[in-house]
């Protein structure tokens, strides 16, 4: 678990540190204890901004339930006076103001369930926003390692837990301990002896809420942690039910989801198992005690130490004290749940980001877009090296191309620059300021990323183009679109720009997605660009478009270029060759091809295998064939995978 405050690190960064035994949570973490009542406390505080909902609510149940307890003294009343004497005014006067008081409780009722419904509401939305914040403050580092099923399953299910404890359980366990404590002195003076015999059985009641809520703790932890890895599944089997699909592998993935759908049935089993126990525990507890009480008060009536009033008003009086001793015991269980629900959300809201602005960082501005590394190594893990004493200089406007084979370092390098992730050793400067002494929403203003799948959000085209810049009018939006070479695509499609593209953009082609992508860069005039092989997975004709808008698009701007192909590597001002971590090579493309180094081999091995597929495409006219060919053809790229080709990927 990430907590506490910051402290520098050997490369000068101010982060905060790892301490605790939490952390990213994976899928097959091990649930802990389940929480504790701290971690309940912590959740209440949720209802202290609503504190006038949460008075006026109690106010109301205090009177409402004085009223109440009033109705049971008419009853005695009317039987002992009005039946006993047979008084038909007493009866009269008993019956109208029994009346009275349920009228009147039932008008205060009102106020106090809607009281309770406003805070419940307001508390659950605060959670339900602390939550989604606490998200979007997660780090690089924390989420590459995180389960992404648990973090949805802790920012709904365990969210819907602690928000029915705020609201039903909290208001249950109060209201059922104010409900007993009043009942419990209006029940002496109708009888102190059935009262005595009355709450002989409520501390055995409170033992067995007690012991159940110990036992279901962990319990409860082990099922939500189920759910979190189970929810994971689905979320991942949505996301690429293209592969599973294209595969033929629905059975295979429906056999394992149900394995997981068999554990979590296994858990909560064994938690019904522990409820039926205990739960019936409690209601004969409560039974029995009724149970004594009417013999008790049969013998007391022929005794005339009471009258038979008076024991039927105390019936209604032990209804009022065993409805509430139960209800705290089965709330103590509901309990469990929260606690372990409680302790997921906040083991995810006290992760401190690796990544903050240091006090005092002052803003980036009128950034030119030098952009320099010096001597910078990066680990993602302590001991295993990513990058390693890496130093390059790039002037305002440059291109920087980065070339070199997969997992060589190439995005860890440029995921440096807007501090996706800090260097562990080194400095990255923007125009001559450590990017760590800047603030880091200004650093990020300044940089914009065209990613290697672009991805683009459940709205319309104008929305994810203007992402960057809500406020930007329709004609900017265009502009950039048009730059792009996006805009005449757009314009083709039924609503235009307010054609809303499904999740990730799944109704468009991989051209159309990359070229939205583009756009969405462009409208925030970035200083500095990074394009991660934004090329890579669209056809030739659409790469030609893309290369198009890109030569407008780099020009004035630094530009960093992870490529794949050489045709995103001739413009540059100058190529890097990363191998693991390392820079092997650097120079321009014309100077770098003419040397015997990586450079020359990569290339080599790339136009011998486009040379290969050119010919054996010339020898057919017949566009079938070619059509045929294409699919399977491979055009090597520079990490040596094969790129897509003509008939791989058709732009609309």
């Amino acid at each position: 678990m990430m907590r506490g405050g910051g402290a520098t690190t050997p490369g000068g960064n101010y982060s905060t540190g790892t301490t605790g035994a939490g952390g990213p949570v994976g899928r097959n973490a091990v649930a802990g204890s389940g929480g504790t009542w701290k971690d309940v406390w912590r959740a209440l505080g949720f209802l202290r901004a609503h504190r006038r909902s949460v008075v006026i609510s109690y106010i109301a149940w205090t009177v409402a339930n004085f009223l109440d307890l009033m109705i049971p003294l008419q009853v005695r009343d009317a039987i002992d006076i009005g039946i006993g004497t047979k008084d038909t005014h007493v009866l009269t006067v008993a019956v109208i103001s029994a009346m009275g008081l349920y009228v009147a409780k039932s008008a205060i009722n009102w106020v106090y369930i809607w009281g309770f419904h406003a805070f419940e509401a307001d508390a659950a939305r605060d959670l339900r926003n602390a939550v989604y914040r606490g998200l979007q403050r997660l780090s690089f580092g924390y989420l590459d390692r995180a389960d992404t099923g648990q973090l949805i399953a802790r920012a709904t299910s365990d969210v819907e837990a602690v928000q029915n404890f705020l609201g039903h359980g909290m208001t249950g366990f109060i209201g059922a301990a104010g409900t007993y404590v009043i009942t419990l002195s209006f029940a002496a003076t109708v009888s102190w002896e059935l009262t005595l015999l009355a709450v002989a059985t409520v501390p055995p009641m409170l033992w067995a809420g007690l012991v159940l809520s110990k036992k279901t703790r962990p319990q409860h932890a082990r099922v939500q942690q189920e759910y979190g890895s189970l929810t994971g599944r689905l979320q991942e089997n949505i996301s690429g039910v293209r592969v599973v699909k294209a595969f033929a592998q629905e059975q295979s993935e429906e056999r394992k989801y149900a394995q997981g759908a068999e554990a979590l049935q296994a858990r909560s089993l064994e938690l019904a198992r522990t409820q039926a126990i205990w739960n019936p525990l409690l209601i004969g507890l409560g039974g029995l005690g009724a149970i004594m009480v009417i013999v008790a008060g049969g013998y007391l009536v022929t005794w005339g130490l009471v009258t038979v009033g008076t024991v039927v008003a105390f019936q209604y009086y032990l209804n009022k004290l065993y409805g509430p001793a139960r209800r705290i015991g089965f709330l103590l269980g509901q309990l469990a749940r929260t606690q372990a629900s409680a302790r997921r959300i906040f083991e995810m809201l006290d992760v401190s980001p690796d990544v903050i602005s240091r006090p005092g960082a002052r803003p980036l501005e009128d950034v030119r877009g030098e952009v320099v590394f010096e001597n910078v190594s990066f680990a993602f893990q302590k001991g295993v090296p990513v990058l390693s004493n890496i130093s390059l200089t790039a002037k305002p406007g440059q291109v920087i191309a980065l070339v070199g084979g997969t997992g060589s370092g190439k995005s860890a390098l440029t995921g440096l620059i807007p501090r996706f992730y800090d260097a562990t050793s080194g400095r990255v400067l923007v125009d001559g300021r450590d990017v760590r002494d800047v603030d880091l929403g200004s650093l990020r203003r300044h940089i914009a990323i065209v990613p290697q799948e672009a991805i683009l959000f459940s709205r319309s085209l104008r929305e994810n183009i203007a992402f960057g810049k809500p406020e930007s009018d329709i004609s900017l939006v265009q502009f950039a679109a048009e730059r792009a070479q996006a805009h005449r695509y757009i314009t083709r499609l039924p609503k235009g720009y307010q054609t809303t593209v499904g999740d990730r953009g799944v109704t468009l082609s991989g051209g159309q997605r990359q070229r939205a992508s583009l756009a969405r860069a462009l409208l925030v005039e970035p200083s500095i660009l990074i394009l991660d092989d934004a090329t890579s997975s669209v056809d030739m004709e659409t790469e030609h478009l893309i290369e198009q808008a890109l030569g407008e698009v780099m020009s004035g701007r630094t530009t960093f270029v992870i490529a794949h192909r050489l045709s995103s590597v001739k413009r540059a001002d100058e190529v890097l060759v990363i191998d693991s971590g390392q820079i092997v090579e650097r120079g321009r493309h014309e100077d770098l091809i003419l040397k015997d180094g990586p450079y020359r081999r990569i290339y080599d091995v790339q136009m011998r295998d486009q040379e290969e597929f050119i010919t054996a495409n010339v020898r057919t006219t017949d566009p079938v064939e070619v059509g045929r060919r294409a699919p399977f053809a491979s055009e090597k790229t520079l990490d040596g995978a094969s790129a897509v080709l003509p008939g791989q990927e058709v732009s609309r």
